[in-house]
């Protein structure tokens, strides 16, 4: 339905694709898809990754030609918050939280379940990478209402970030923490470089480079025992005591050395889209997490990418990365404010996703990575809209 959509559209207006500065790292990351398709060996795991992917594209292209006039740009800033509100909602009912029991079971099954979904509910990790690339992106806007002293969008924003933090708090990920952190302080700085003056830029700088070097080393000195999360064993009933050996340091660990073994094996191909959790206990077995934990994703980004995907949609995929981070910085430049804070929130977003994707993964394909998509294409409608 979506290539007859497309045709129609190539046939009567002459667009095939729009205009972005994406376009040419999009091109081989889609030239890369076809031969990790090839390669799997789980035909029932790769299509629905597959078909994630194509909507996720399809999410991008829609983007580009819907938002080109400023009243187009807000109807799809729409679409990406009520996206965001409706992951949030399905995936705090979905994970199965002990004080909203009673009302889960009044509620209809098709709203507190997802396709494909595990029996256990949805992972409260992927839930808070969700936050972690929401979450920043309301941030933005409560300080840009806050400047603007407009006190009803401010309150609105408020109890939504509050919201949001507090459900990050329900689901204990420490990887979406960090992110989040990580975004939140790249938010403070852009903020202060671009609004103050130069000696509030030079200490910017220098308040970065402090934060920098004191994370570092708060990474190397705490983050393995905070990874690690000892639990005792008598109080863990065995499924979750080996979950939480599957998000122990040790576990990730293992986990992405065998995601470099899959990459140094098929670097062309990858293992096949949305395989690497069969394909990771028949070619490279763990030893510290039991065969039937499912191993959904390498906990990387990075990695992830790579095995599903191959070196070249591994470099694709940066290059995604590097054009969303440069079209940012132009548009945060320009003299169009509003455009700006946009691109500002789009900009901490990607960060605090990504900062979480080196310790998980919202996977390619993925139901959350269709907000992702979104985004790089809200990013691409920015480079071309016209100032107003």
């Amino acid at each position: 339905l979506l290539a007859l959509v497309w045709l129609l559209r190539a046939f009567l207006r002459r667009e095939v694709w729009p205009v972005t500065p994406f376009n040419p790292a999009l091109l081989l990351f889609c030239l890369s898809v076809p031969p990790a398709v090839w390669a799997s060996a789980f035909p029932e795991l790769t299509l629905p990754k597959l078909t994630g992917l194509i909507l996720g594209l399809a999410a991008f292209r829609a983007t580009g030609f819907l938002a080109t006039t400023p009243r187009g740009l807000t109807v799809i800033l729409t679409v990406f918050g009520l996206l965001g509100a409706g992951m949030w909602a399905v995936g705090l009912l979905g994970i199965q939280l002990p004080i909203l029991a009673p009302l889960v079971h009044r509620l209809p099954s098709a709203l507190v379940s997802l396709p494909g979904a595990p029996e256990q509910g949805i992972n409260p990790n992927q839930l808070a990478g969700v936050l972690a690339l929401y979450l920043p992106f309301v941030l933005t806007w409560l300080l840009v209402c806050l400047r603007r002293r407009q006190i009803v969008w401010a309150v609105l924003f408020g109890l939504v970030a509050l919201a949001g933090a507090a459900t990050l708090l329900v689901t204990r990920s420490r990887a979406g923490i960090v992110g989040i952190a990580a975004a939140v302080t790249a938010l403070v700085i852009v903020s202060v470089y671009r609004e103050g003056s130069l000696r509030q830029k030079r200490w910017v700088v220098v308040a970065a480079l402090v934060t920098v070097t004191a994370g570092l080393v708060a990474g190397g000195v705490f983050l393995p025992a905070w990874l690690a999360g000892t639990v005792a064993s008598s109080q863990v009933e065995a499924p979750l005591g080996d979950a939480l050996r599957q998000l122990s340091l040790e576990g990730r660990v293992e986990i992405w050395s065998r995601a470099l073994y899959a990459l140094q094996d098929f670097p062309f191909t990858g293992v096949g889209l949305g395989t690497f959790r069969r394909v990771v206990n028949l070619l490279y077995p763990l030893f510290l997490i039991p065969a039937d934990i499912d191993i959904a994703h390498a906990h990387n980004i990075f990695l992830q990418v790579g095995v599903d995907l191959g070196l070249g949609g591994l470099v694709a995929y940066g290059a995604l990365l590097l054009v969303a981070g440069a079209v940012a910085w132009q548009a945060m430049r320009g003299e169009d404010r509003m455009r700006g804070h946009i691109a500002l929130g789009l900009l901490v977003a990607l960060i605090g996703l990504h900062v979480y994707g080196l310790a998980d993964a919202l996977a390619l394909g993925s139901k959350p990575g269709l907000a992702f998509w979104l985004a790089l294409g809200v990013l691409g409608a920015l480079a071309q809209l016209p100032s107003e």
